[in-house]
């Protein structure tokens, strides 16, 4: 005779509880009128000021007249503030759940849609400057004054696929699976240009020939004149500068290696500012650390921390 045991029809959260069938219920907090009250701790948390999340609040609107979320309504704000915590410190979403008392299938609902609107409201603010615009950044490094930008590519870790053929993810170079992106910055910093989706096998070359044209009359327009700076890997055609490889320099004169010498170390001097921005961009922790959620996802997100981080830029900026 087969004894059935006790406790093979409840669910793991039954079993674990001292006395089955006690109910489980939610208290929604009010975590965005705790923070708004303290500055820093809100700047920290979610990567905007009160005021300017305000600001932002006022955009989204339009894009959410009569959502609700489960059998609970959160304001707006505690919906955005939760979005933009989770796309800044990455935490899981039972993390979440207990700071804002919610159910993690609503913390599932809520970021699932409002990380989209959030997409559809900053992303658009990265765009591609006119000619005149490229021309007016003339000069603004006195040794290099037709170089106007840079353009180098990072990487997001992923957990391993498991459906899908995992060498066209693996990076080499990295020893992790990954997904790459290009960013392309004027000379004053700004995000011009970016573009996510590149598998993991495929290095910064071969993703900057599946981007967008750069050049005069091209999908991105840049002046004839102008220079974008590179790092060695890049295939050093106009408008793309690289620097000079040592086994190029090693075969010539003295006066010339100390002049390709000295043009190494400016390029690096001017080129690490694009380094700067991407680790601004990597403050967001969803891209900064291994994404755990779905690929397909990854590229639009890393547009939606682009669009926050020249969010913040441009705060801080307000501020001097």
């Amino acid at each position: 005779m087969r004894f059935v045991l006790p406790h093979v029809n409840l669910t793991i959260r039954n079993r674990i509880l001292e006395i089955e069938g006690i109910p489980h219920t939610y208290e929604a907090r009010d975590v965005f009128s705790v923070l708004q009250n303290r500055p820093f701790d809100f700047w920290i948390l979610s990567g905007e000021s009160p005021r300017s999340f305000q600001e932002l609040v006022l955009a989204i609107t339009p894009r959410t007249v009569g959502f609700r979320y489960g059998v609970r309504f959160m304001t707006l704000e505690n919906r955005l503030l939760m979005t933009l915590i989770w796309l800044r410190q990455y935490p899981t979403y039972s993390m979440l759940s207990q700071y804002f008392g919610i159910s993690v299938p609503t913390v599932y609902t809520i970021i699932k849609k409002m990380w989209v609107i959030l997409w559809e409201e900053v992303a658009r603010t990265i765009v591609w400057p006119d000619v005149n615009t490229w021309h007016r950044r003339n000069g603004k490094w006195p040794e290099m004054p037709n170089v106007l930008g840079c353009i180098d590519g990072t990487s997001h870790e992923i957990l391993v696929p498991q459906t899908e053929p995992q060498e066209e993810f693996y990076s080499g170079h990295r020893k992790f699976h990954c997904i790459h992106t290009q960013v392309v910055i004027d000379n004053e910093k700004n995000i011009c240009h970016i573009h996510s989706g590149f598998l993991g096998h495929d290095n910064d070359a071969f993703a900057y020939q599946q981007m967008k044209r750069i050049g005069p009359g091209l999908d991105l327009d840049f002046p004839a004149n102008g220079f974008i700076l590179a790092d060695s890997i890049y295939p050093n055609t106009r408008p793309l500068v690289t620097p000079y490889k040592a086994n190029e320099i090693a075969r010539l004169p003295r006066n010339e290696k100390r002049r390709k010498r000295k043009f190494n170390k400016l390029h690096k001097k001017r080129r690490i500012f694009v380094e700067h921005v991407i680790k601004e961009l990597k403050t967001f922790r969803v891209i900064g650390a291994i994404y755990r959620h779905t690929r397909w996802e990854l590229s639009c997100i890393v547009e939606t921390c682009a669009g926050l981080a020249k969010r913040r830029a441009e705060f801080i900026n307000n501020l001097d």
